[in-house]
């Protein structure tokens, strides 16, 4: 593989340490999860699992490689549709929020991905109809495999410019594709050489192959740059990938939209298109999170990104599979952040479902084993979606002191709005809730689903009221935060659990809510969640 892992870029003494450091990271999630009183993942059950149909002898089965996140939606829809699958890990040396995720029960047979010729090997048993990506994780293992069994997919000789940030960008510019002006280096004066030519703050800096705001910084003046490149550079970030060099990026400035796609053969079909509304706090140089609200699918604005959308798919390589890209509307037009060849993330999958009655995980699945039947239809209404219901992911906000919980988030009173159909509290009683400045420090997501835009935003309106009255019952004078709320020292503090545990982000439901109708939501299982798979664990 073209992008370096933990297994390939380090070895010896190493990565016996960094394995053993993942084995405890998923027991620890295994005991919280027990004390929680949370059950392990049920199996699909032997008729799920047993191979029924065959191809000259050979048992027909669908490979997904990392079954992680939102890639848990793809097995329950090829359950519903009686498709065994195959379970592949693309690397036993992904941080160990990924690799908790597994769950052999629920495949007819599972595989440990050691090198192409020995997972080919595995495979040979079964007739493999297709090789999907659950994850950001899996998406170049998924094209290798394609590529090496002759399935509809992608180029796996172009996998680079759809999973390094770096080549993304360079390739929509030979494109003659709006893209990021950037550099690429592990230099802090080459990367202040670049900046002092670019003349703007300010700058952003992240790691190349990451996921989330895992290892973003934003910064304003040359002591910023380097301090993040001191922290970044040569950690392993969260997608077990070493930061050898750093990514240096103009920072875009406008309101940041979500383009969720779908292709087959070359031609593409919008599945949802969603807003980020944020914050700005020049004081504090932070920009929050508010909420992510599900668009209708025309618009001035849906129209651009969607012709724009269209020409980085293209440029990309993207003809078969889904696809997740994050676009800036800037003053000069649409700029695309990053794209990844995969569902979005963790609940972007199923919101999708209930607002538009068709899931982006359903859809795959029809390219995938129903012939693009579904597909076909909607690319001739004119690629769109129908927005049946408006849907909102809106975060609880604490713009008050921080301080330690002393009384419970009051959660029902938040679910007795109209539009709420699910609450999930971060910050439990005798925890540490700090001021809202940035995703992290959210304190709380709520799921809003309703047939009127007019009833969710005054449902919105009514939680930001609350917050305004004091809604939150601090205790003060503030107390150190608990040692267990504080992240661990070693490489990237946020593949921890015990961090991410009391920081999950957006795009989270809880396991099986009671006070959802039976079937709107199924059944969910445990995902270790956040807005854009960002690696935060909800235990």
């Amino acid at each position: 593989p073209s992008t370096p892992t933990m297994g390939n870029c380090l070895a010896g003494p190493k990565a016996a340490i960094l394995r053993r450091e993942n084995a405890r990271l998923r027991a620890e999630l295994s005991k919280a999860k027990a004390q929680a009183g949370i059950p392990p993942t049920p199996g699909l059950g032997p008729d799920h699992r047993n191979p029924k149909k065959t191809h000259k002898g050979k048992p027909e089965v669908v490979v997904i490689v990392d079954p992680y996140s939102s890639g848990q939606y793809l097995v329950q829809e090829f359950e519903r549709q009686l498709w065994p699958m195959v379970g592949v890990q693309s690397s036993q040396e992904l941080a160990g929020f990924w690799l908790a995720q597994f769950d052999e029960g629920q495949f007819a047979a599972s595989v440990q991905h050691k090198d192409l010729k020995s997972t080919l090997k595995q495979l040979q048993e079964f007739k493999v109809v297709a090789v999907l990506p659950g994850s950001e994780p899996g998406v170049e293992l998924a094209e290798e495999l394609t590529g090496a069994l002759g399935l509809p997919g992608n180029d796996p000789k172009t996998t680079r410019c759809r999973r390094h940030k770096y080549h993304m960008q360079e390739r929509l510019r030979e494109m003659n594709v709006r893209a990021i002006r950037q550099t690429f280096s592990n230099d802090v004066d080459e990367i202040l050489k670049w900046q002092a030519q670019w003349g703007r703050w300010p700058v952003v800096i992240k790691p190349a192959e990451s996921g989330g705001t895992d290892g973003v910084y934003m910064c304003f003046n040359e002591a910023d740059v380097r301090s993040a490149v001191g922290k970044e550079l040569g950690v392993l970030n969260c997608n077990g990938v070493v930061n050898d060099k750093l990514l240096v990026q103009e920072y875009l400035d406008g309101d940041e939209y979500i383009v969720n796609t779908v292709s087959y053969e070359g031609e593409h079909v919008i599945s949802g298109i969603l807003v980020y509304q944020k914050r700005k706090d020049p004081a504090t140089k932070s920009i929050t999170w508010e909420n992510t609200r599900f668009l209708e699918p025309h618009g001035k604005i849906q129209d651009q990104l969607v012709e724009y959308t269209f020409r980085c798919l293209n440029a990309l390589g993207i003809r078969h599979g889904a696809a997740h890209s994050e676009i800036m509307m800037t003053a000069d037009g649409p700029c695309m952040v990053e794209t990844g060849a995969r569902m979005h993330g963790l609940k972007g999958p199923k919101i999708t479902e209930l607002a538009t009655g068709l899931g982006t995980h359903e859809l795959l699945v029809d390219i995938a084993v129903n012939e693009a039947r579904v597909f076909k239809a909607i690319l001739k209404q004119n690629y769109r979606y129908v927005l049946k219901k408006f849907s909102f992911e809106t975060g609880l906000l604490n713009f008050g002191p921080d301080g330690i919980l002393a009384e419970p988030i009051d959660v029902q009173r938040i679910r007795s709005l109209p539009s709420v159909v699910d609450v999930k509290e971060t910050v439990k009683v005798g925890q540490y809730m700090p001021t809202t400045r940035d995703l992290a420090t959210v304190v709380g997501v709520i799921t809003q689903v309703f047939p009127t835009l007019e009833q969710c935003l005054a449902d919105i309106a009514q939680i930001r009221k609350w917050e305004a009255e004091g809604f939150y019952v601090l205790e003060k004078p503030k107390p150190a935060a608990p040692a267990a709320l504080a992240p661990p020292k070693g490489p990237s503090p946020k593949c921890s659990p015990m961090y991410a545990a009391n920081h999950p982000v957006p795009f989270q439901l809880s396991p099986k809510p009671s006070f959802l109708p039976a079937g709107e939501v199924g059944e969910l299982k445990l995902h270790l969640d956040s807005m854009e798979d960002l690696p935060e664990a909800t235990i």
